[in-house]
């Protein structure tokens, strides 16, 4: 069976926070300063991992054409910087992961203890003999869905099932760069959860923070955006759809701040203080429409009301009907209050 919780350096996932990520990809120009540069700033703006890409060329392709080697060269992200990033994230308070393309790349992970893996959908969707491999690893384990089926994403859990590996959680993706809203179906993300019972999250494509914001309002306990310190980097994932720093940061705070209105308080029995304040603020009172004399009785048909802090509530006017006789003389538009009248 799948976990409702699935726990991550920590983290609960599937618990009242979601778990966002700032996939920087390939956006480190394959340099580690920029590398640094970039967890420095996700770290900053409240991520609680970064993510990359484990891709080598020659691991990955034999004999590429020109375009796709061209292509498939700014997306590198060298071997030894796996380790590297990894204690780097470890001391800005974040976690390092990556995900793997080609099979050495689960080695280099498992070499510096990743706590998370991230299986894209290029991966689910023609890979199997990688997504048996982090199965076995029995770790916690995203799955992508962007091109992959439904038929790809259960034989997909399958495979963990069969691992005895129940640590994973299902993003849902469009693979469309941007995703117009309009093609984001974030419906499915719900489909994933009936059908498979554990975590769910989005892994956001679209321009700007607002989709993805409505997703965690929907149910995502996972939020992955792409990440770049500048949308004018010549790389593949630095386009509309990444989010810059300040970007990032607002989405998070903004996320954050939806969580607190979720949360299920006490049973509304009773207005909170600030609003009895403003209440109060706001009463109707009983006022006299004509001039009344003392002993003379006032009927309900003599008032009128206005907002006034002190004197008869219109409530109890409402319900009483009945007030008696005025002890003294009272003027027009006097504001009606109890020690003026007597029952006698």
């Amino acid at each position: 069976m799948p976990k409702s919780i699935v726990e991550v350096a920590g983290f609960p996932v599937g618990g009242d926070q979601a778990y966002i990520i700032a996939d920087v990809g390939s956006n480190h120009k394959q340099d580690l300063t920029l590398a640094k540069e970039s967890i420095d700033a996700a770290a900053e703006a409240g991520a609680n991992a970064v993510k990359f890409q484990s891709i080598d060329l020659h691991r990955l392709y034999t004999r590429p054409d020109a375009q796709t080697a061209e292509f498939i060269k700014k997306l590198e992200f060298p071997e030894e910087w796996h380790g590297i990033l990894s204690e780097y994230c470890a001391k800005k308070g974040v976690v390092f992961f990556s995900s793997p393309t080609y099979m050495k790349a689960v080695d280099l992970l498992e070499e510096i203890d990743v706590p998370l893996y991230k299986l894209a959908s290029a991966q689910i969707g023609t890979f199997p003999q990688i997504v048996e491999r982090v199965a076995e690893l029995n770790k916690p384990t995203i799955f992508s869905t962007g091109i992959a089926n439904y038929d790809e994403v259960t034989k997909a859990v399958r495979i963990f099932e069969q691992a005895g590996n129940d640590n994973y959680i299902i993003l849902h993706c469009n693979s469309i760069y941007p995703a117009p809203a309009d093609r984001v179906n974030m419906p499915l993300m719900d489909t994933y959860k009936s059908m498979f019972d554990c975590p769910v999250g989005f892994s956001d494509h679209t321009n700007g923070i607002h989709i993805p914001i409505a997703a965690v309002v929907r149910g995502a306990q996972v939020i992955e955006k792409h990440f770049t310190l500048d949308k004018e980097f010549d790389t593949p994932d630095s386009t509309s759809f990444a989010a810059d720093p300040p970007e990032f940061k607002a989405l998070v705070e903004q996320i954050r701040e939806v969580e607190q209105s979720l949360i299920k308080r006490a049973p509304r029995l009773d207005i909170q203080k600030e609003e009895k304040n403003f209440k109060n603020a706001i009463l109707y009172r009983a006022r006299l429409k004509k001039e009344v004399k003392a002993g003379d009785e006032i009927l309900y048909s003599d008032l009128d009301y206005s907002r006034f802090t002190e004197g008869i509530d219109c409530r109890y006017a409402f319900e009483n009907r009945n007030f008696g006789y005025a002890k003294i003389d009272l003027q027009a538009a006097t504001i009606l209050k109890h020690e003026y009248l007597t029952k006698e």
